[in-house]
Order: C-alpha cells, then structure tokens, then sequence
C-alpha cells in the first residue's frame, strides 16, 4: 500500500475546553495532499484509499449489499456536510497521523486539517453530525473532540436535535431502561450501574439491561475502584452494542467510553 502521510511530532493536551479548542485550530500539519470525495460522514476517500477520521462516529449509510445494514439518522446528511467542508476548501487537506496509523480493517486513521488552521474531525463533531469514539489509543486531539460534541450537544445541533424531536430513534443516545434489540451498533447508553464485578476476563458494570465489559487486555487503562465506585450512578457510556443469547451487551477498551472519565471530567 503506497504510503502518502508522515508521522508528526506530539503536542501538549489541556484539559479545558477553550484550551482544548485553540489547541485543535492553532496545529499546522507539514503535509498536505488533495482529498477526493467522503464515503460517509467519517470517511475520505485519498489516492484512491479509504482514510478514517479519527475521534469520531457519523451514522451509518444503509448498506444493501452482502448482508443488509439499516442506516442511521442524518446519515446521507453527514456525507454531504463533508463533501461540502471538503468543497470549500477546495479539497486541499493537511493529515496527522495519531498512535495507531491504520485499524484492524487496514483503513488509515488521520487528524485532518484545512489551510486556515482549522480541524476537519473537530468541525463535523461541532456541528452535530458526529458523536466521540475514542479507539485505537489515538487520543493527540480528545480534549478538542470531547468539547466539540459538548457543545453540539448543548446547541441541540444534528443528530441532538433529531434525537429531542424523534426519542424512540435512540440514536445517538439511548436510554437503558428503554433499549430495545434494534439498537445494536455504536451508542451512548445512558443509565444507573446496578453492579460492578469482575472476574478473570473481564470487568462487568451491568444496567438494568445492557452488560459493560472491560476485557482483561486493558485492564491497564482502568482503575477498577473508580469503576467500583461508580455503583449506583447514573452514568453514559459509548461503545458498540450487540446482541448475544438474548441480552445486550458493549465492549469498552478505554476510560473516555465512560462520561465521567473522558477529557472534560477526568483528574
């Protein structure tokens, strides 16, 4: 696979959100390459290769082809938003990569960024059309991105307020209390930890009716009194939902999954 990015030098966090926002806008990428066309809202298309980006979620487009994948809200209006930020800057992009350079799938993962300074992932979060996915340890941009969907979130914009007008969409955030099979796939599930165990496998935090699972391999992220104490809180967490023997359940490999741990409520 040709190789078109460089691996830049990292940059210092803040933990406030104004900071977090000038430390998105103010990096300067040393390479720049000429976008073609998104896919979806989170996905670009570069010298003919798929380039993820990083830090977030956009819905889905329903896909209709090998097995049928239903689309998600505001999905094709994503896309297009895209396309248009990509326009208006007359396809000209500057990449940074993050820790990991490619997911499992081989799709590259960048930071984008537009000749006035400003951070493509961070515009399509801050305008409602995307919500946070932490994954993959690539996290140089988090503070920014968590800030972005706070203040989506806060404006009611996109996906906030499709959700405020059409609740029994569950998406992006769903009650526990009220999941139904339907809503497999990437969500916020919003609700009160019941019980916090664990056992050789995995740390467990179950809701009245979705089990968190933490495996073993990133036990190392997490300190599990802090989880402990989270028994009996009301608590998001975002991950992928899936069905398994009736019940439903969502893997999470790192603590910005959980509300009260990502960039804006850590220590």
């Amino acid at each position: 696979m040709k190789t078109i990015f460089v691996l830049l030098t990292a940059m210092f966090f803040s933990h406030s959100a104004s900071a977090a926002e000038q430390n998105c806008s103010n990096f300067k990428p040393d390479l720049w390459v000429d976008a073609q066309y998104a896919i979806n809202g989170s996905t670009i298309i570069i010298q003919n290769q798929r380039v993820h980006l990083i830090g977030l979620y956009a819905p889905q487009i329903e896909r209709t082809y090998k097995l049928h994948t239903p689309g998600e809200p505001l999905a094709k209006q994503a896309q297009n938003h895209l396309n248009t930020l990509l326009a208006n800057n007359d396809l000209k992009i500057g990449i940074v990569y993050d820790q990991t350079r490619a997911n499992k799938n081989r799709v590259q993962q960048a930071h984008i960024f537009f000749k006035d300074g400003s951070n493509l992932n961070q515009l399509m979060i801050r305008a409602g059309y995307a919500i946070n996915r932490t994954e993959n340890d690539n996290l140089r941009y988090a503070d920014c991105y968590y800030a972005a969907e706070q203040e989506a979130r806060n404006q009611g914009y996109q996906l906030w307020d499709q959700l405020q007008k059409n609740p029994q969409s569950h998406f992006p955030l769903v009650k526990s209390s009220e999941i139904v099979t339907e809503d497999q796939g990437f969500r916020i599930v919003q609700g009160e930890i019941k019980e916090v165990l664990k056992n050789g496998n995995f740390y467990m935090l179950n809701f009245d009716t979705t089990g968190i699972r933490i495996p073993k391999r990133v036990w190392d992220k997490f300190d599990y009194q802090k989880l402990k104490a989270l028994q009996g809180q009301t608590v998001e967490v975002r991950g992928y939902n899936y069905l398994y023997k009736g019940h439903m359940y969502m893997l999470v490999d790192h603590p910005y999954a959980f509300n009260v741990f990502n960039p804006l409520n850590k220590d």
